[in-house]
Parts: C-alpha cells; structure tokens; sequence
C-alpha cells in the first residue's frame, strides 16, 4: 500500500492585541494579553442584558483590579506548571 500525500496550508487566526473595554488602552505585550479577562455568555430566560443577547467583556488585568479587586478572591496556595 502506498500513501500519496499533499501539502496544504491554513490559516490560524491569531490575538495580536487586545483593546480595554474599560480603559480603552490597546495591549500587544503578550504578558499583558495573557491577564485579560475575557468573557462570553449567552443572557438566558429573563437576563437583565435580555433572552438569548450575546455579551461580551474584555478587561485588562489593571481594570479587573480596578473594578473588580475588591469581589476577586486570590490563593496562593496553587502553582500551575
């Protein structure tokens, strides 16, 4: 049996930056992209943002802080590798 090949190229597409939805500042430092806060959800039956409504949020790690420091919880106890 003889296997005949092809090459073939895709494409992949890439976050070169993200923009701040709350600070409006655009980051392209890929330690930076790495803590955003990036979310995507779907509003359900009676959601206040409405049924079915896509919403979206990106928030770099200073606005997450900012805005959301004091409700985050953060453990020291885990070390990922």
């Amino acid at each position: 049996m003889m296997k005949h090949t092809i090459l073939e190229t895709e494409q992949v597409e890439k976050i070169e930056a993200i923009t701040c939805d709350a600070c409006k500042v655009k980051y392209d430092d890929p330690m930076e992209l790495q803590e955003f806060l990036c979310y995507e959800d779907r509003g359900g039956y009676s959601s206040v943002f409405g049924d079915m409504y896509l919403i979206q949020i990106d928030l770099c790690q200073h606005c997450v802080k900012e805005l959301l420091g004091k409700y985050v919880r953060v453990l020291k106890d885990r070390v990922y590798y």
